[in-house]
């Protein structure tokens, strides 16, 4: 015992143990998002949909061209509607999912829509249709 603790006390073995630490704390935290990056889609199925939104016409149709589209999957998938407000992920799998919807001229919003994809699923999404944030008045 007391030679472990005259050991610790030398400033070569605090030096080592403090690389050692120092090393693995690194690797750890490098490797750590690697790791996460390198996960792939899971499944075979494809969402694909068109996002409008009825509250406020743009561009005269209605349609949402540029917003921010992000769908829970592992690992989570981003993409931004077309100019027809078109959207597409790939490599899901056959259960319920949830997509987040960032507006390009309603950012102080995100709008939660549900969906379950099987096999190729195409959904036509309404945002004035989003419970949470089309609130009704009563007069």
């Amino acid at each position: 015992m007391f030679k472990l603790k005259k050991l610790l006390r030398s400033k070569q073995m605090r030096l080592v143990l403090g690389v050692v630490i120092a090393v693995t704390v690194f690797a750890v935290l490098t490797l750590q998002p690697t790791l996460a990056f390198r996960a792939q889609p899971q499944g075979d199925s494809l969402l694909y949909g068109k996002l409008a939104d009825s509250r406020a016409v743009h561009g005269g149709h209605g349609v949402v061209a540029n917003a921010k589209v992000t769908i829970n999957s592992i690992p989570p998938q981003t993409t931004r509607t077309d100019d027809q407000g078109q959207f597409w992920f790939k490599g899901l799998r056959d259960i319920h999912y949830v997509l987040k919807v960032e507006l390009p001229y309603d950012r102080s919003n995100i709008y939660s829509l549900s969906t379950r994809v099987h096999g190729q699923t195409g959904k036509f999404f309404e945002i004035g249709d989003d419970v949470q944030h089309n609130h009704e008045i009563d007069y």
